[in-house]
């Protein structure tokens, strides 16, 4: 494959993947190659290609007579092993990232009020509409993203880009309405990690971080095995 074409097809992965993750089509949509061709302005073969490799991810799956479509939220197996990942991950990068405490603070404070701000706006809207919800979403993850940002790490980092994409069909199974949003329950997890962060405690910090994944792997199985869950 040449270089020309292996940048085309990275660039129309690219442009999938942004559209996947930002929920543009529900789960069980299909994915038409014409359609995202006209869309991206390619032909069909580079997004052919573009979806073969984000089968991979778990993103899409290919279904016999349907063709690609979007993956199913995680199953709580899935969810329990994720959340596995994610407190390994997680509570490593935060150790190293106390090592800059006050950037690390400055930006979690600035990120729990931004993810504060629109859980107010959800709460006080009739019927919160999908972007809405997605926008929530992004900046709950900008909490956890600063951990990372500060550690100092960049194969920490990398893997926590693997667990982003799984993580965003865990949230897909939030995604059905606002009633369904633990809210309250993470910006309430959220501000104690931050409270201990401003105390200078590392070791109530990372127990307040593993109590906050703890309880989002409660919640989301729970969830996801309920009557309304998949």
């Amino acid at each position: 494959m040449s270089s020309k074409r292996q940048a085309l097809r990275a660039d129309v992965q690219e442009g999938i993947q942004n559209r996947l993750v930002q929920g543009n089509w529900r789960p069980g949509a299909r994915l038409s190659i014409d359609g995202l061709a006209r869309e991206l302005e390619v032909s069909p073969t580079p997004v052919r290609e573009a979806l073969v490799a984000l089968e991979h991810s778990g993103l899409i799956e290919y279904q016999a007579l349907k063709g690609f479509v979007v993956a199913p939220p995680l199953t709580p197996q899935q969810i329990d092993e994720l959340i596995d990942a994610r407190l390994v991950l997680e509570l490593a990068a935060f150790t190293r990232a106390f090592g800059r405490r006050e950037a690390l603070e400055s930006d979690l404070r600035a990120a729990h009020e931004a993810h504060s701000a629109i859980a107010e706006r959800i709460a006080a809207a009739p019927e919160p509409d999908y972007a809405l919800i997605h926008e929530y979403f992004d900046a709950d993850s900008a909490f956890h993203e600063a951990l990372f940002r500060h550690a100092g790490n960049h194969y920490l980092g990398t893997m926590r880009e693997v667990l982003n994409t799984h993580g965003h069909r865990m949230r897909q199974t939030w995604s059905e309405g606002a009633e369904r949003i633990d809210a309250d329950e993470a910006v309430a997890e959220h501000a104690a990690i931050l409270e201990k962060v401003q105390e200078h405690n590392h070791d109530g910090a990372l127990r307040a971080l593993r109590s906050h994944l703890e309880g989002v792997r409660e919640r989301s199985i729970e969830l996801g095995t309920g009557p309304t869950g998949r």
